[in-house]
């Protein structure tokens, strides 16, 4: 491979970093709290990059020893394309079908959570109320109305509220589910598969216990982190 596809390259791996974290697409791949560290790689990569041809310019083009291989520079260029797919071409958000199961945290543990905010019903994320259903020795579910967003999932003919929680990034995307019971779980059932929705209900060890279900748009950003 030439400098100069090298140096293209570089700097196409540089801005394609530093628009998918001006556009928010990179919540694609990463948890938001990575984006300081794109930005700053980015910036790292496309001055390397510049600095490189800044350089090549000075000194002007090198001309090495004709190796009998120059028909292969031009496939070189190819490399280009995935890098340039990356900035331009937003893939769709993981699915349940794309997530692991969430490894269980009945076996860790327990300790007493903080208590849960004050008002009618607090929000709270799925893995936050899973985690606290395995882990809180202090029992600030017991018997409190919170609210839940998520999307529904049929299984085994019961109806579960899920979310794709990615740790670090989509690569260990896992899926988080609970199962809706009570008055409102029917209303639940009824939707389509996949549809989004605002639970307000009662936690308990395997279920929520739902008593009211709202079809909510899909979140810009659907993962939970």
């Amino acid at each position: 491979m030439s400098r100069e596809t090298e140096n293209a390259l570089l700097l196409l791996v540089g801005m394609s970093t530093a628009i998918i974290a001006a556009t928010g697409t990179y919540t694609r791949y990463v948890k938001p709290a990575l984006l300081p560290w794109l930005w700053l790689t980015a910036g790292v990569i496309t001055a390397l990059a510049v600095i490189a041809i800044a350089g090549d310019i000075r000194t002007g083009p090198r001309h090495g020893k004709h190796t009998g291989h120059d028909h292969r520079a031009g496939a070189a260029w190819l490399l280009l394309i995935p890098v340039a797919l990356l900035a331009f071409v937003v893939p769709p958000a993981l699915g349940p079908q794309s997530a692991r199961p969430a490894v269980s945290d009945a076996g860790a543990p327990r300790r007493p959570f903080p208590a849960l905010p004050a008002g009618h019903a607090p929000e709270l994320s799925l893995p936050e109320v899973l985690i606290r259903l395995a882990q809180d020795s202090a029992g600030t579910l017991n018997d409190r109305l919170i609210t839940v967003t998520g999307f529904t999932l049929g299984d085994g003919g019961r109806t579960y509220l899920g979310r794709v929680v990615i740790v670090c990034c989509a690569a260990d995307a896992q899926l988080a589910r609970i199962a809706l019971t009570g008055a409102a779980a029917a209303s639940a059932a009824a939707l389509p598969e996949g549809t989004w929705v605002r639970v307000e209900g009662r936690a308990a060890p395997g279920e929520l216990r739902a008593e009211s279900v709202v079809r909510i748009p899909q979140p810009a950003n659907t993962y939970s982190y």
